[in-house]
């Protein structure tokens, strides 16, 4: 062997690049770019890979310099036939307008570990662009599953907001969200913002189905005092910081209502049991507010996740509701008990509750908005009790104007003109 040739690998690791052929690395590529951020995708020939050092540097600076603390990368996807992974990350807080090359390593050092080559040059824009601000800012009930009644009387109502850009990439144009809210003659408090170079938001679900013009997102705001006049405020901010913000006022929902349930299962002293049927009786105490429009009752399987409107009581119909109930052995909400009852070969039940909200309207500037927002719900579990629903006259929408039963029994059918006779 010649000397030269052992001298070779020695020259480049004290220069800081590692010998041809000896890095797992592919070159790094800065695909796109803008006045202080950078998203570089990069080959890895290598197993999981979570983060990595990157050094950058000018073209007229004599060394690299790691550039802050290791980035989050993203596994693009591996391919097939070679087994080359593809990643991506996005560098922050570079100096706008300058051109810029980049390595990337496994270790916080150029001298040790696997080291990339130097990417092309690339250079970064000047001035930043301004996000466009979010649009139709609503706000709308909160799930009832989660709407519980609080200890301190707080509420929640889920803030609805539409921008066109709702995806996140690690691409320097990506954009995030932030939110804030306050009561009059408060400072604004901050419930939640996105963190930059994510690729999963923490603030903002997205809605895959609604009629907006544009993508949509929503985030659950609780802790808010109720009757409030609160403003809401949903900025949008990119990885160089500019942002662009939009804002909202409303009145928040009432408090639970004041509801008793009594289950009247029994006929009074001295009368029949002939003719009679048990009964739950919602009562409650109607509010004097002109925003409340009625109290929604609504039908649910305890512990799991299965809820229904069951009837609507609106504003001036007074504050009762009898529902027909039935006694059913094997009734539990308990799964051990249920399926140590399904196994005995008996026909179990799951326990059912009732749960009532207070509907309200939504103003906005005066004028009265076609969504609703709703209390917490105060629930009611009927133990061994069900609900006979096809006994249940009321009205069963929101929209609706005459009652109607819930349900109605299944009539077996033995011809398919018979049962088409059924919807007619």
């Amino acid at each position: 062997l010649r000397p030269a040739a052992l001298l070779l690998p020695i020259f480049a690791l004290l220069r800081g690049r590692p010998a041809a052929g000896d890095s797992n690395f592919g070159r790094p590529n800065v695909r796109s770019a803008s006045s202080t951020c950078a998203s570089v995708e990069f080959p890895w020939n290598g197993g999981p890979l979570d983060k990595v050092y990157v050094f950058a540097k000018r073209p007229d600076d004599l060394e690299f310099v790691q550039w802050g603390a290791p980035l989050p990368t993203r596994n693009l996807g591996t391919d097939q036939y070679t087994g080359v992974s593809s990643y991506r990350f996005l560098m922050r807080d570079l100096p706008a307008g300058e051109n810029f090359q980049v390595r990337i390593s496994d270790t916080p050092s150029l001298l040790s570990g696997d080291v990339s080559e130097a990417s092309e040059t690339s250079t970064l824009l000047k001035t930043s662009t301004v996000p466009a601000a979010p649009s139709d800012l609503q706000i709308h009930r909160t799930d009832l599953r989660l709407n519980k009644q609080q200890h301190d009387d707080s509420v929640c109502v889920d803030l609805h907001w539409s921008h066109p850009h709702p995806q996140l990439h690690q691409e320097p144009d990506d954009v995030y969200f932030r939110i804030r809210w306050n009561t009059m003659a408060e400072e604004a408090k901050q419930f939640c913002q996105d963190k930059v170079g994510e690729i999963s938001r923490s603030c903002g679900t997205p809605l895959g189905s609604v009629t907006s013009r544009l993508p949509s997102a929503y985030t659950s705001i609780c802790g808010l005092r109720p009757n409030r006049t609160v403003r809401f405020e949903v900025e949008a901010f990119t990885c160089d910081m500019a942002s662009a913000a939009s804002h909202f006022q409303a009145v928040t929902p009432t408090t639970a209502p004041n509801l008793v349930m009594t289950s009247v299962t029994s006929p009074p002293n001295q009368e029949s049991f002939a003719g009679f049927r048990p009964l739950a009786v919602l009562s409650w105490v109607p509010e004097d507010n002109p925003l409340i429009e009625g109290h929604a009752v609504y039908l649910a399987l305890r512990d799991l996740a299965a809820i229904r409107l069951l009837c609507w009581v609106p504003k001036g119909s007074g504050g009762h509701l009898e529902v027909p109930i039935a006694r059913k052995n094997h009734t539990y909400s308990e799964d051990t008990l249920l399926l140590r009852d399904y196994w005995n070969k008996q026909q179990v039940h799951q326990e059912e509750e009732l749960i009532v909200a207070t509907r309200s309207a939504v103003v906005v500037g005066g004028v009265k908005q076609s969504y609703h927002i709703e209390s917490p719900a105060s629930s009611h579990r009927l133990g061994s009790w069900l609900v006979l629903t096809e006994a249940v006259k009321c009205l069963t929408s929101f929209e609706a104007k005459y009652p109607e039963y819930v349900t109605h029994p299944v009539v077996p059918a033995w011809t398919q003109e018979e049962a088409l006779t059924m919807y007619d």
